[in-house]
């Protein structure tokens, strides 16, 4: 008896480890699966990184090359900007330099234009004392009168000619002169210089008063209304707006510097704008020079 009961506590013993291995082996078992499935996680990450990897490479790649041909259309551009640059200085200096030329030529011109204008005052001056002295002394007849008339008006005729052919010459330098300033002025940014402007309103101004009193059969006087009316056009075109006040009739409420002159042929009361001695100019809507005016006057 004693014997069965030692070998039924020992099959209990070995029953009992064996529960216990079979459980330490379903544990086991339960890891190893767990394992599994984690290592084939790691293998699918792995697989997918390798993949996201040879995207990113190739990713990479193109935009080395894309920027390579970046840095290649940048020096071409650089290039390019310098040799514009070059270009467009050079042009700035050889506007410049005919600027310059045409200025001496105007210069000498505008001389040949004064001495012309002197020698027809003193041919003016001649036939107006040669005239005076034979009305004096009682020898002039009205043929000498006619013929005085006639050479004073021709004298006076050449006058206005030269001075139109002046003009019309100075109008086509000061072309060329805003033509250069609006080649420098896209180069450079901030407030503009309205000089250049400002000058050539003022030569208008004068150019049209003298035309306001000009026949308009003098030779050269369409030309120059033309070439004047086309400056006016040039410079609205960059902002600029040159009003002119010519024939006007006058009122109090006009705030411009102004000169008055009497003048008996007007109707009685009546006020007329009959010069300009500096025109109205605008930029971009704001005023940069007021004008100043002659008022003739009847009161």
């Amino acid at each position: 008896m004693g014997c069965q009961f030692a070998n039924a506590k020992s099959i209990n013993d070995n029953t009992d480890k064996i529960k216990v291995l079979e459980e330490k082996c379903y544990v086991l078992q339960n890891k190893q699966v767990k394992a599994d499935n984690n290592l084939r996680k790691l293998i699918e990450n792995q697989h997918v990184a390798e993949r996201e990897i040879q995207t990113l490479v190739k990713k990479n790649d193109a935009q080395r090359l894309a920027i390579d041909s970046l840095q290649d259309k940048c020096k071409s551009l650089e290039e390019a900007q310098s040799t514009d640059r070059e270009n467009i200085n050079g042009k700035i200096d050889a506007t410049d330099n005919n600027v310059r030329t045409n200025q001496d030529q105007l210069q000498t011109r505008t001389l040949y234009g004064v001495i012309v204008v002197i020698v027809v005052l003193a041919i003016i001056v001649g036939v107006a004392c040669w005239l005076t002295k034979r009305i004096k002394s009682g020898t002039s007849t009205i043929g000498d009168v006619r013929r005085a008339q006639e050479a004073l008006q021709a004298a006076q005729t050449k006058m206005q000619e030269e001075s139109v052919k002046l003009d019309n010459q100075l109008l086509a330098i000061v072309q060329k002169q805003l033509d250069a300033s609006v080649t420098s002025a896209n180069k450079t940014t901030g407030e503009p210089d309205h000089s250049l402007v400002v000058k050539l309103a003022d030569e208008i101004a004068r150019i049209e008063t003298n035309l306001s009193k000009m026949d308009k059969s003098v030779r050269g006087y369409k030309q120059l209304v033309q070439a004047k009316d086309r400056m006016i056009n040039n410079v609205r075109a960059n902002g600029y707006e040159i009003i002119s006040l010519l024939g006007q009739e006058y009122n109090d409420g006009m705030q411009f510097q102004t000169r008055f002159v009497p003048d008996e042929s007007l109707p009685e009361g009546k006020r007329i704008i009959t010069g300009m001695i500096k025109m109205q100019v605008n930029y971009n809507g704001k005023m940069i020079q007021p004008a100043e005016i002659v008022v003739s006057q009847n009161i």
